[in-house]
């Protein structure tokens, strides 16, 4: 099970795996991973809306959604007990809070003091620190939970069953273009510091601010700067690894010395949990490969591909619209025939379960459109809808926006000219105003999720 990009959840069980998705459009803040926490290898698997909302999955991951009984931003386990994080409206971090499975008790844990550190790599090292609050995400590793605070420039360290963070550090914030990931060791905390999505750093420090060790290429080769990382892991007490665009990185602990290089491609972030003794299922983000990486001590990293099917599963929940969102309430994607000289015509409904749109557009396209082996009238809401050709192979006629909730029909008439057949798309979109600038022209552009259909259209 990994954590992959928002709403989107993936269950790798025996042969094969499931995948399940939200619905909607995501919230506007950074969301928080799908996959959040899992308790009793998954038979209770709960899982991040990206606003605070949380949800069971059930048994397997694959039941109806159930909602968390409190507001949190990040989740996770800790044997037997959840490990919650709560944000204010600014998306600071306010407390930790620990539960039971049931999440029906809550105890709050006090946060300490960060203390502070430097690590030379930010953009403004010795000035007051800027900060842009993002949330408050959670990592973890043999050795205990992160909190980190990228926007802040804070990262927590909580121990296996302990009652409240051991410590915790603070550096120069990063920026919103930047990637952070930060794990426990048994020395203090291992961060992985991306910045511009592109130049990569891994420091250690303990958590008095000591910085026990650093790694940005320039040790190997100054002309060859660390770059591209994706993600790392702790292995154990004594080994780390740093995932990169172009390969991954063993390196010591504490003092990351590089061990051992793998060549690979690594080009999204990457998600990391423990496969059995000294092996790791690694996961790329945004994506159904799923990866078996064993780092046996004395032995040279070795990374299998598994080649596992992943089907679609039952949704995981509904995010609400933010934007307008056509969607079909009456259609049909059965073949149509046309017999000259009788026309047929194509029925059917929308309806606009987003928000209110300023105009819609009607688009009838395919190689008998452009071809003009048929000729496309169109009528919406009962009135006929002017066409005009555009690109060759489409006709497209505009009309007036729809409001949320409101529905239309839409009739589409063939007329045969000669004989063929072909795919038959028919779209309707949802556009909105656009800006491009003070003394600039406003212009229509598409917005939000419009309604396509597929058919075989044949004309005889």
């Amino acid at each position: 099970m990994f954590d992959l990009r928002p709403q989107r959840l993936i269950v790798f069980h025996g042969a094969g795996g499931v995948r399940r998705q939200g619905r909607g459009d995501a919230p506007d803040h950074p969301p928080a991973p799908v996959v959040l926490a899992a308790l009793d290898e998954a038979k209770n698997a709960w899982v991040g809306g990206g606003d605070r909302r949380v949800f069971s999955v059930g048994a397997g991951a694959s039941a109806p959604v159930q909602a968390f009984p409190r507001e949190c931003f990040d989740l996770t386990t800790d044997g037997n007990r959840l490990i919650g994080t709560l944000v204010d409206d600014a998306l600071k971090l306010t407390t930790l809070f620990v539960t039971d499975g049931s999440g029906q008790r809550w105890e709050p844990m006090t946060l300490p003091k960060p203390v502070r550190a430097m690590h030379g790599h930010g953009y403004c090292e010795g000035l007051p620190l800027p900060q842009s609050p993002d949330g408050a995400f959670f990592d973890t590793s043999p050795f205990g939970i992160t909190v980190l605070e990228k926007g802040r420039g804070r990262v927590y360290v909580l121990r296996p069953g302990a009652a409240q963070p051991e410590g915790a550090l603070e550096v120069e914030p990063g920026h919103e273009q930047d990637t952070w990931r930060a794990q426990a060791t048994p020395h203090g905390v291992l961060l992985l510091l991306v910045s511009n999505h592109r130049e990569t750093a891994l420091v250690h420090f303990s958590l008095d601010g000591t910085l026990l060790g650093a790694i940005d290429g320039s040790e190997e080769d100054e002309d060859e700067p660390l770059w591209g990382g994706t993600g790392v892991c702790v292995l154990d007490a004594a080994r780390a690894l740093l995932f990169l665009q172009d390969k991954t990185l063993l390196v010591s602990l504490p003092g990351l010395q590089v061990l051992e290089t793998l060549v690979g491609e690594w080009n999204t972030s990457v998600s990391v949990t423990p496969a059995g003794p000294d092996r790791w299922w690694v996961g790329p983000e945004d994506s159904d490969a799923l990866f078996l990486l064993t780092a046996r001590p004395g032995h040279p990293l070795r990374l299998h591909a598994e080649k596992r099917p992943v089907s679609p599963g039952a949704p995981l929940m509904h995010m609400g619209y933010k934007t307008p969102a056509i969607h079909w309430t009456e259609h049909t994607s059965a073949p149509v025939t046309v017999s000259a000289p009788v026309a047929e015509t194509w029925r059917a409904v929308v309806r606009n379960d987003g928000t209110a749109c300023d105009a819609v557009r009607v688009r009838v396209s395919g190689p008998l459109v452009g071809a003009r082996v048929v000729d496309v009238s169109v009528r919406y809401r009962g009135q006929p809808l002017p066409m005009v050709s555009e690109n060759r192979v489409n006709v497209v006629g505009d009309t007036a926006g729809l409001e949320a909730g409101a529905t239309a029909e839409l009739e589409v008439t063939f007329k045969p000219r000669s004989e063929g057949s072909g795919q038959l798309d028919i779209t309707v979109e949802p556009r909105s105003w656009r800006y491009l600038g003070d003394g600039e022209p406003r212009f229509l552009a598409v917005e939000g999720h419009p309604a396509s259909a597929q058919f075989l259209l044949t004309v005889e």
